[in-house]
């Protein structure tokens, strides 16, 4: 009896303590093509595309369940009217638009990263990673890579393929709308905290139409 009761003890002790670990916040990431040209870029384009970290397709993963991953529905998108501003006010397209319901952790490192992508109608496409933990602040890492294809022209008259790369690691609080800045594309992050006990609903404010950050500036 006395050998059971300690292994309870010891269990619940441990599973309180990962249930402190775990974080649930309502991840919001919108990511947008700027529209041609671009006169800003001045970067040196690689050779080939950078190797890719190891990952797990996000949209498999919310699909799955991967990592209690939870999916939101559309209607309940907090960056819509930066979505709606971007098309209307800036000339740029949608490459990626989501959000879920992801249990954040500590150990930046030992976190999978996911993959995501997307497509533009002026043929910019999108393939990019990005890994998830929290400390005293979220932490985002983003790999992310634009290609445009058969854009330049090599001395020998064949085209090449202009693959625009962004890697930021930012740390970002809950309470503002975060920017990633390229001069072809930009990305922003809305995260909000969601109560274990309910981890299917929406935190609140999740479907108010009041969100107008600023939009970021055509470089």
């Amino acid at each position: 009896m006395t050998k059971w009761i300690l292994s309870f003890l010891i269990t619940t002790l441990t599973t309180s303590f990962v249930y402190a670990e775990v974080r649930p916040y309502a991840l919001e990431v919108l990511i947008f093509s700027r529209p041609e040209p671009v006169q800003s870029i001045t970067e040196v384009f690689p050779a080939t595309e950078p190797e890719a970290p190891q990952s797990f397709d996000l949209q498999v993963a919310l699909d799955s369940g991967f990592n209690n991953l939870v999916p939101l529905p559309d209607s309940g998108h907090i960056l819509r009217n930066s979505a709606l501003r971007i098309r209307t006010q800036l000339d740029g397209q949608v490459l990626f638009h989501k959000r879920w319901i992801h249990p954040l952790t500590k150990k930046q490192q030992s976190n999978p990263w996911f993959r995501i992508s997307g497509v533009s109608g002026d043929g910019l496409s999108l393939i990019g990673y990005l890994r998830l933990s929290i400390d005293r602040f979220i932490e985002v890492d983003t790999d992310l890579r634009a290609t445009r294809s058969g854009i330049r022209q090599a001395p020998d008259g064949t085209t090449i393929d202009e693959v625009y790369i962004l890697r930021e690691f930012r740390k970002m609080s809950s309470k503002d709308v975060h920017y990633l800045d390229h001069p072809a594309f930009g990305v922003i992050i809305a995260a909000e905290p969601v109560e274990p006990a309910d981890p299917q609903a929406q935190p609140a404010g999740a479907a108010s139409g009041s969100e107008t950050p600023p939009l970021p500036q055509v470089q």
